[in-house]
């Protein structure tokens, strides 16, 4: 069910504001503007019958036009972390690749690396090591507004190997969604801007179908986890995975 109206105008109001700090602390000075032209499919990825053999991709290839959002970046505040998302941005990394994790009431998220076949983001040369993470300032942010961006840290749905790589560089971002705040990611997550148009699309996907185990199957798998089953991580990673692909059709730096 889509939001209301009311609820879209109330939120995006909300995030328009930047995230609560004591100003005189932080340069939250936006230095860069990205943004996503964000299709939505009918389906995860191709019907098995519609792939061939070399398919660089198997998204969907035909996806419903959902809107643009985009970003602010705070340059001044998480430096690195800004100039390693424009590059990227810039190389092509985010076009044609999907949004990987729904969490209701809080998030959704986009930019894990892995197979670019399956959405995904490849390797993307030049990026620098991000001493942001070492920097207490983007962790002293918090997600308390809708659209609030952070590099994904303890949200993290990337596979282990794939972050054991020494060319690795962490470019998986989220978007907090609202209506309320989510004070579980501050401190963990680095906050490195703020959506300032396209909160009526960031909401629109947060409202995506997505794969949501029950109660039952969450305390299985915390269990199997305790047990030291290396599988229950695997499982967890599926965890809020869009049962429709939710794919970034363009992006670009304004």
């Amino acid at each position: 069910m889509l939001a209301s109206a009311a609820v879209l105008a109330g939120v995006a109001a909300a995030a328009s504001d930047i995230p609560a700090v004591a100003a005189e602390e932080l340069d939250l000075t936006i230095t860069d503007r990205i943004y996503f032209d964000i299709g939505v499919a009918s389906s995860a990825f191709k019907p098995a019958n519609d792939r061939m053999l070399g398919d660089k991709n198997v998204l969907p290839t035909n996806s419903e036009p959902a809107g643009r959002i985009v970003i602010g970046l705070y340059g001044k505040l998480a430096p690195v972390s800004t100039a390693n998302i424009v590059h990227a941005v810039q190389a092509g990394a985010f076009t044609q690749s999907a949004f990987s994790r729904i969490s209701p009431g809080e998030y959704i998220q986009a930019g894990r690396r892995g197979s670019r076949r399956l959405g995904d983001i490849a390797e993307v040369p030049g990026l620098a090591v991000n001493t942001d993470l070492a920097s207490p300032g983007p962790f002293k942010l918090t997600h308390s507004r809708p659209g609030t961006v952070s590099l994904s840290l303890s949200e993290n749905d990337e596979d282990p190997g794939v972050k054991d790589r020494p060319d690795y560089r962490a470019l998986e971002f989220l978007i907090t969604t609202g209506p309320g705040p989510v004070p579980r990611l501050d401190g963990l997550n680095p906050v490195i801007g703020h959506v300032e148009s396209g909160m009526d699309t960031v909401i629109r996907l947060a409202q995506v179908p997505s794969f949501q185990p029950d109660i039952r199957s969450q305390q299985l798998n915390r269990f199997a986890k305790f047990l030291g089953d290396d599988r229950a991580d695997n499982v967890r990673r599926q965890y809020g995975k869009p049962l429709k692909a939710i794919i970034i059709l363009d992006s670009g730096v304004l």
